[in-house]
């Protein structure tokens, strides 16, 4: 027995040594393999020393291969030497001398995982405007208007008088504004470029080199698509400029964004942090759904503070997983338009749903996209997309740096789910209020229940029974099936619905 624990132990010292043998030497190959690669212009020839979460500025597969061609064809790289390495939580960072065309000598680091493959390389991240500091500062903090999660910010757009109510869209890659407020602005168009819908694609127009001004924070050099429409709720979106240039804490319980360098940075909260990527433009979160319980579908849906539901699958994902058929009891038909494609939708709730590896959340309300002659051929690349009803439920972190996103449970967290009752949605909101959210597949009725509207009691339950006792939710909604619902808002005035 000794002998035999003798030779585990000796062949696991074998292993250990032998990995670490591995990196060292693919760590060691690196210098040689870049400079190859930039001489013969040739991608393919590093692509196996690359880690599989392999970024640029937050750009991952197919984005950070593209600027990484980007880089090599254009970027001056003469040498690259090995100066020293220090060991991390997450990998090897590597202090690197850079030499260019000109001679000239710089110092920067490479971070390698534990096979010694690279996971980013500081200077391709600078080029594209993300820089680390050695030691990150809080550079602002943003007071923003909280609708039901949804985050507006006051944004100021190359002096413009009138500030600006602007969308705070992790959905859409950069800012927009509608084409009658571009031509109020005067934004000069620059160029045009194809945009993703929901549902399809379409063309638009963009301004480039603007400047922006958010409270006290400057930003130059931004650009900002025109579109011929957008939606009715304020001027405009915001979408990840901010999030590409800071560390991005959105704190629910304040109501306040605070904007860090990146760099070495410490979570204060306590809570789960989340790997992200970003293939086109927008960050990706990892989730399983399970539409029924001991049915899981594995899936990577869109981070979207940008849209005002829990949780939507799209079309693609819908149609090869059967979700409709899958024991799925829809409650509301409605459809989707964006940007003149509209698609069918399906809402209900789903037994459970998690942003993994987050603890899954019981009976999350889900919305399902249909089918349509404009979107069975559309092709996002993802599998739906998390709104904003379950995002605000923590005090959440971006760290596009790090590509990650750090989720710590707030106020609202400990309030029960949306919940839909003929049609209507109802919800908490971070201040502990129960509101109308909206009315799913029907036009609203100016005499009846408007979004928005505080509730203070639905049937016999007060609002604070429904929200200590959430079985008295599911006793509503059943009861709702067969008669009407009265509810109670302010005032002590009833609706019935």
């Amino acid at each position: 027995m000794l002998y035999k624990k003798i030779i585990s132990i000796g062949s696991f010292l074998l292993f250990v040594m032998s990995t670490a043998v591995l990196q060292a030497q693919t760590a060691t190959k690196l210098p040689e393999k870049l400079l190859t690669v930039f001489v013969k212009k040739d991608t393919s020839l590093i692509s196996d020393i690359l880690a599989p979460n392999f970024a640029i500025a937050g750009h991952t597969g197919e984005g950070a291969y593209f600027r990484l061609n980007q880089i090599v064809k254009n970027y001056p790289l003469k040498g690259i030497q090995i100066r020293s390495e220090k060991k991390t939580s997450k990998g090897t960072i590597l202090q690197v001398e850079i030499t260019d065309s000109k001679d000239k000598k710089t110092l920067d680091q490479a971070l390698v995982d534990n096979n010694g493959k690279l996971i980013y390389f500081n200077l391709f991240d600078q080029i594209y405007g993300l820089k680390r500091e050695t030691r990150p500062k809080l550079r602002a903090i943003i007071p923003f208007e909280n609708k039901n999660g949804s985050i507006y910010l006051q944004v100021k757009i190359n002096g413009y008088e009138k500030p600006l109510r602007l969308l705070f869209d992790t959905g859409a890659d950069g800012m927009a504004v509608n084409q009658q407020l571009a031509d109020a602005i005067g934004l000069k168009v620059t160029r045009e470029n194809n945009a993703s819908v929901v549902g399809g694609n379409t063309k638009i127009q963009v301004s480039d080199n603007n400047s922006i001004l958010l409270d006290t924070l400057k930003l130059n050099g931004q650009g900002i698509a025109i579109f011929p429409e957008m939606g009715k709720e304020g001027d405009g979106i915001i979408g990840n400029t901010l999030v590409r240039q800071f560390i991005t804490h959105i704190d629910y319980d304040k109501n306040l964004i605070s904007l860090y360098d990146f760099g070495d940075f410490q979570y204060k909260d306590k809570g789960t942090t989340v790997p992200i990527t970003m293939p086109a433009g927008v960050m990706i979160l990892p989730g399983q759904l399970e539409i029924i319980q001991g049915k899981t579908y594995t899936g990577h849906f869109v981070f979207d503070t940008g849209a005002s539901y829990d949780l939507i699958c799209f079309r693609p994902f819908v149609r090869q997983n059967k979700l409709l058929v899958s024991g799925f009891k829809p409650e509301a038909q409605a459809a989707t338009v964006s940007m003149g494609v509209s698609s069918p939708t399906f809402s209900g709730n789903s037994y459970q749903f998690a942003i993994s590896p987050l603890p899954a959340v019981k009976g999350l309300p889900i919305t399902l996209m249909g089918g349509s002659s404009a979107n069975e051929q559309w092709k996002p690349g993802f599998d739906g997309s998390i709104g904003v009803r379950l995002l605000s439920r923590y005090n959440i972190t971006i760290n596009l740096a790090d590509n990650e996103v750090h989720f710590s449970p707030n106020k609202l967290h400990t309030a029960p789910q949306d919940f839909v009752v003929k049609n209507y949605q109802f919800g908490w909101d971070n201040v502990g209020r129960l509101k109308a959210l909206g009315i799913i597949g029907a036009l609203e009725n100016p005499e009846g229940l408007k979004a928005g509207t505080i509730i203070q009691r639905i049937d016999n339950y007060t609002e604070d029974q429904l929200k200590k006792k959430p079985m008295l939710i599911e006793e509503i909604r059943l009861k709702a099936k067969e008669q009407p619902i009265v509810i109670t808002v302010a005032d002590n005035k009833t609706i019935t619905i």
